[in-house]
Formats: C-alpha cells, structure tokens, sequence
C-alpha cells in the first residue's frame, strides 16, 4: 500500500458523480452508501489510519451489490462485504471508503492531492508531419513522417502542477505562484527526473516522462484520434490551448481548456513538455517503442507553451533544449507503463 491524507470520499469523472458516502459495521458485515448521478463503473477503496501514517488500498475485490463495471444511477446505493481484511482489527474512527468512478484510469493519491493517470491503449499511427497536415508551417526536424508503433501505457490527465510538485520536492521553483493548479514551470529535465524519483518511492508507482512518441501518439488521441492537426482539433485551437493569441504570456490553472480524444488537458501551450529521447534525427523506417539516442546534447519537449504561435502547438512540431537548463515554459507530465507497485515487506505486513 501507498500513503496519502485523502481530504473527501467521493471521486467523480465527466458527467459521473458520486456523492454522500456513509458506512456502517455490524458483526463484521459492512455496507457503504453512496449516490451516483449517472450510470458508471464504480470501485471501492479502503483508507486506513495506522499511527501516524495513512494508507490507500487498490481497489478491493469480491465485493456484492452497486459496484463493478455497470451501476444505475441513484440515491443509496449499496456496497456489501463480510470480514474485510482491510479492516480487519481496526476501530470504525481508523479507517473510512472512497468510492470512485472506474473510468479505467489509476487515481494515485500524495497527501491532498489525486493524480489521475489516464490509459492508453497502444497502436499504430504516423509519426512527424506528413503531407495530409493542416499546418503551413512546421520544423524541419518533423520530417519524414514514419510509421511508428507504441504498446499501452498510462499518461496524466493534466501538466504535474505546482501543488504536487510543492507537496512532493517541498519547494516552488515556479515564476507564476498565484494558483496551486497552475502547471510547475522553470523546471529541467534534471530537476524533473528527481521529483519522478522521490514520487516514485513516496508511492510505490514507476512513474517516467513519456518518450516523445507516447507523447506524439497520445496528443493525437492515440486510437480514438480523429486526424486533426492539434491536440483536439484542428480550426478552434483558442478553445484547446493558452498559446500566444489568448495566454497574456503567462501560464494558466491546468484543466480550463477542452481535452483531446483521449481526454488530455493542455497537450497544446500552457507549458512545453519534456519527454524522456534525446534529440534525434527522424528517419523514414518502421519503428516499434522507439526510446530514442543513449546520448546526446538537447532533451526533446513537446506541445507549444503560452507564448507559441498556433504551428508550434501541432501534434507533430519538435522542441530540445539543455537538460539542466528550465524555464518559466518547461514543464511536464507523468507516464506510467503498467498499475503494478512495488510494496515492500513492512508495507504488506500492516494488515
């Protein structure tokens, strides 16, 4: 298990809400309520006060009544079970339940903070640009497109904001401070292989920077894509990203523009990306989890930032900089390969 102060007990996706969440526990048998404002997969989660420490639970299995993939929407709903190991030896004020939206994604939960890791599915799509994109202007470097084939991975839903970046590494290296949910800037690849480090052990997660064509693919809404050449559309970017015509130079709260196919925030502008490849030159053969050069100079970012023209906010447009060198537009987003942590033994040990 992995720790974290859960601040509610409800979790909601679009349109999926779920709200007034109770337990009661009567000779080991439990019963959570809950309403439910939309049809919706639902799971279960336990949260555990143990000493000073608070834990989270993978979402628990062999459960009975309004959980799993398909739930009608409604007020008290009923979650069952008998003799939970999860509780089991605790007193009721030890311990309560979240009960969340099952939208396939990973919620991974740091003191107050949910960080939603949102599937990919893997496939097959053309990297770099190619004559059917939309855009007149483009770098050099984006040629010649060339099939590329990724396998499935995890990928946060918005930038790591400075509130995660604060609660993990304790510090804001931030220009813009006013907004917690603004996206931490002024970071390095450097500076964000350590906080991947720390928030790696602080939860038992292997998190990495997605390589740059995770990122491509997933910007281009991965196998729900619809060809348009920016994240999510291709005439009404204003709609999609805080770019140069609409930011006034500046970052902005993660979240407030329209998601891609995939329901990515902010894969366009607001602040560059940086992937995991060095630099390097694209080729026209066939490559299959291409993870880029073992070395070199410039680490690639991806995306535009808030002072980019519309072009440098394409699905296919490159960016590299010095790896030890960030910026008020350097930013960046968590991958995941797969939902399995690493525990150690006194970890396992505390049920």
């Amino acid at each position: 298990m992995f720790w974290g102060l859960i601040m509610g007990s409800s979790m909601s996706a679009v349109g999926q809400t779920v709200s007034d969440v109770s337990f009661s526990l009567k000779d080991k048998e439990l019963t959570v309520t809950y309403s439910l404002d939309a049809p919706a997969a639902i799971r279960l989660r336990v949260v555990s006060h143990i000493g000073d420490q608070i834990y989270v639970s993978d979402p628990i299995q062999n459960l009975s009544g309004d959980v799993g993939p398909k739930v009608a929407a409604g007020t008290e709903k009923h979650i069952m079970a008998y003799d939970m190991p999860e509780i089991r030896g605790l007193d009721t004020n030890e311990f309560h339940f979240i009960v969340e939206v099952d939208d396939g994604s990973v919620n991974v939960y740091v003191n107050d903070f949910v960080l939603k890791m949102l599937p990919v599915e893997g496939g097959t799509f053309v990297m770099g640009h190619g004559k059917k994109d939309g855009t007149l202007y483009h770098c050099e470097s984006s040629e010649p497109a060339h099939k590329v084939t990724v396998s499935d991975f995890y990928l946060g839903q918005y930038e790591v904001t400075q509130k995660l970046w604060e609660t993990v590494m304790g510090e804001n290296p931030s220009k813009w401070k006013d907004n917690d949910s603004l996206p931490v800037e002024s970071v390095s690849w450097n500076d964000a292989q350590v906080f991947i480090a720390r928030l790696s052990q602080m939860t038992g997660y292997r998190f990495r920077l997605p390589t740059e064509a995770e990122w491509e693919y997933a910007a281009r809404g991965g196998k729900k894509s619809k060809g348009y050449t920016y994240p999510g559309t291709t005439k009404n970017l204003s709609d999609y990203a805080w770019l140069g015509v609409n930011s006034g130079n500046r970052t902005h709260p993660v979240g407030q523009k329209l998601p891609n196919e995939l329901g990515l925030y902010d894969m366009a502008g607001n602040v560059w990306e940086w992937c995991n490849d060095w630099v390097s030159d694209y080729t026209s053969a066939e490559q299959y989890n291409p993870q880029g050069p073992k070395t070199g100079e410039n680490k690639i970012a991806r995306g535009g930032c808030m002072i980019s023209p519309a072009w440098g906010c394409s699905v296919s447009d490159r960016c590299w900089y010095l790896p030890d060198h960030g910026y008020g537009f350097y930013g960046f987003r968590l991958a995941l390969d797969s939902v399995e942590r690493d525990t150690g033994e006194e970890e396992e040990e505390v049920y």
